[in-house]
């Protein structure tokens, strides 16, 4: 009777335990999803249907899992990894002073801060792993990023692209809600700020061709293929987009997004842009619509006139199922076949006019034999 009462009482904490591991981790990814808009606010739009967001040239995004290339999925891969760390600078609040006529830091992925006529915006900033539990193997970063988010300089605009992990973080939302002047989001993004303790008051919600004013700076949305989700019941409720900055200089993000005729749309609608910041990483002939392949990327900077190409959305994380220099790679021989300017700072460093190339890149001890 001895050892059965034992056992039981071990079957019995042994329960517990896995009923309190479940409640922590469910607490921790309720936290992290954020809440959903009410639909009643965009029924009338063209490009809403059905209660979900679709997208302009195609309403399906396929996904074709027997044609996906590559190993890992969203399980690390360490083939596809830097073989030791990439170069970057440093940064701390004590790197900025007040906002430029015109500065650039690349975060990592599709993180930046960008100064434009002395306002500052925050883009997309991820610091941790893109996943709701923040999980070490899953979509994990190559490395830290270049700045802590505890050392952010004062930033007059939070601007976001669309809720994806590796866009949208909660914790660093949670951060920036009391610090941050304003947060300028796509539609329906912004109830997930507000549960994470952004004041409503500060939040501006942008549909497609919808703007507002940053100091002088004009800041429109435009259209991107892709889509939205945070969980499995939660798809395209919210809305995704790049974005147009016009000041001094015309600028445009791509946000995350396929190949397809809004960049030809855009770029008859504004002339030109002084500078494309675009996607490079993360398409697979799994899901081929839903991300560029980096011919596409740099076709997509021609056809919106741009006289310089940034490639972003690369460089932490290994979503596209390749090795991490693979994109870039292409992009720089890709840019200079059609004679298109492409810079390619390191993470952190400040971009600015008059900077020089240095290749880094292509240090062969980062670089992985490939099997």
């Amino acid at each position: 009777m001895t050892i059965l009462r034992k056992t039981i009482k071990f079957i019995l904490w042994l329960f517990a335990g896995l009923v309190l591991i479940t409640a922590i981790l469910g607490i921790m990814l309720y936290r992290n999803l954020g809440d959903l808009p009410d639909e009643n606010r965009f029924k009338d739009l063209p490009y809403y249907k059905n209660g979900q967001f679709i997208n302009l040239y195609t309403e399906d995004l396929p996904y074709y899992p027997e044609q996906a290339t590559g190993k890992g999925g969203f399980i690390r891969y360490d083939g596809y990894t830097p073989n030791g760390r990439l170069p970057m600078v440093d940064l701390n609040k004590q790197t900025f002073g007040k906002p430029e006529h015109f500065a650039y830091y690349w975060l990592g992925h599709a993180s930046a801060i960008l100064e434009l006529d002395e306002q500052r915006f925050l883009i997309d900033p991820v610091f941790d792993n893109a996943n709701p539990l923040n999980f070490p193997l899953i979509a994990s970063r190559f490395q830290e990023a270049p700045i802590e988010r505890k050392n952010l300089p004062d930033i007059d605009v939070v601007l976001i692209t669309h809720d994806h992990y590796d866009h949208l973080e909660a914790s660093t939302m949670r951060y920036l809600a009391d610090k941050a002047k304003r947060f300028i989001a796509p539609l329906g993004v912004g109830a997930r700020l507000q549960s994470w303790g952004v004041p409503v008051e500060k939040i501006t919600e942008l549909g497609w061709s919808d703007f507002t004013m940053a100091g002088t700076v004009k800041l429109t949305a435009e259209p991107t293929q892709h889509y939205s989700s945070r969980w499995t019941n939660d798809r395209n409720k919210t809305l995704w987009a790049s974005f147009v900055l016009e000041g001094s200089q015309r600028l445009y993000w791509s946000g995350d997004t396929g190949y397809a005729q809004h960049f030809a749309d855009i770029g008859k609608k504004y002339g030109e842009f002084d500078l494309a910041f675009i996607e490079i990483d993360a398409a697979n002939a799994g899901w081929p619509k839903t991300h560029m392949f980096t011919k596409q990327s740099v076709q997509a900077a021609l056809d919106l006139n741009a006289k310089k190409m940034i490639p972003i959305h690369w460089g932490v994380f290994s979503l596209g199922r390749n090795s991490w220099y693979q994109s870039i790679d292409t992009a720089i021989t890709e840019a200079n076949s059609h004679n298109l300017a492409i810079d390619v700072p390191k993470m952190g460093e400040k971009y600015q006019a008059g900077f020089v190339n240095d290749d880094w890149w292509k240090a062969p001890e980062l670089r992985r034999i490939e099997e």
